[in-house]
């Protein structure tokens, strides 16, 4: 792992979210891809119903192909309406989804606000409530710029462990 500069909110970001699958899985949970998968095939027959536009028009005479064309124009309008829906809905923000073998499933959202160190982390679990927390970024990373990764799963841990007992409450 490289070192980053700890003053640079885009870099804390990116090497937290990317430190979050593999601090999960020694907590026991297994990353899910579904939401990715979703977005991708969206994606990909966005892509596909342009292609296909395209094939038709260098094929065939446009006014043979017009009414295929404007069927196509509609498609890729729908589809790219489903996939900004999508996105800002369904997904809405979200940075870890996983599963643990008892097929409890936690979903968590990350962001950083305007211009300070503090990483707030939103916790969710299946037909639960939700527990937002924050963490300061010197807390997990050192003076160096590199991510202590035993502090940050330890940090999540205690967080999941009080995310449990309030669930019990």
């Amino acid at each position: 792992m490289k070192a980053i500069n700890v003053y640079c909110i885009g870099e804390l970001q990116q090497t937290l979210d990317e430190a979050l699958p593999g601090t999960f899985e020694r907590l026991g949970y297994r990353q899910s891809f579904r939401l990715v998968d979703t977005r991708l095939a969206i994606g990909y027959s966005i892509a596909g119903v342009a292609a296909l536009s395209f094939v038709l028009d260098k094929k065939f005479q446009f006014s043979q192909v017009l009414g295929y064309q404007q069927l196509l124009v509609t498609a890729y309008a729908v589809l790219s309406l489903v996939l900004w829906y999508f996105t800002k809905y369904v997904e809405k923000g979200v940075t870890y989804e996983g599963l643990k073998s008892n097929g409890e499933k936690i979903v968590v959202k990350t962001r950083f606000e305007k211009n300070e160190p503090v990483y707030l982390v939103k916790f969710a679990k299946e037909g639960t409530s939700e527990l937002e927390t924050r963490l300061a970024a010197n807390q997990v990373f050192n003076e160096a710029g590199y991510l202590q990764t035993d502090l940050l799963f330890e940090w999540l841990k205690a967080q999941l462990e009080t995310f449990g007992s309030k669930k019990q409450q």
